[in-house]
């Protein structure tokens, strides 16, 4: 069984990652910034994970990629809802561990939406 993200959802190119920034609605938490995007009706809901470049290694910042997408894809609602994220993690991550990423990641989507849905 592949529990992996899958490709198709993953904004990869540069148009579909630039959008988020131009036309989404940007919200900040301590360790990750949020940008969110109301989705074409027909197009796959998409995601992006970044993490800063003041990370210094290839290793961790990985290792945090990893884990954003590993609690994106745990966390049914981020899935379901009629958005497009953008996630960038912040360099204040390194402090963090799993169980406090994974908190913060679900309260600040949850207010990203909440917000959109009061719209």
């Amino acid at each position: 069984m592949n529990n992996k993200l899958p490709r198709r959802l993953i904004a990869k190119k540069k148009d579909e990652i630039a959008r988020f920034f131009s036309h989404g609605k940007k919200f900040s938490s301590p360790f990750f910034i949020l940008f969110l995007l109301p989705r074409e009706i027909d197009s796959f809901p998409k995601v992006f994970f970044a993490v800063s470049k003041k990370i210094r290694g290839a290793a961790k910042r990985n290792l945090i990629k990893r884990r954003m997408r590993e609690i994106f894809r745990q966390y049914a609602p981020f899935k379901l809802a009629p958005y497009s994220f953008g996630w960038i993690a912040k360099e204040r991550i390194l402090t963090a561990n799993f169980k406090e990423m994974r908190k913060d990641m679900i309260e600040l989507g949850e207010k990203a939406i909440h917000f959109f849905s009061r719209i």
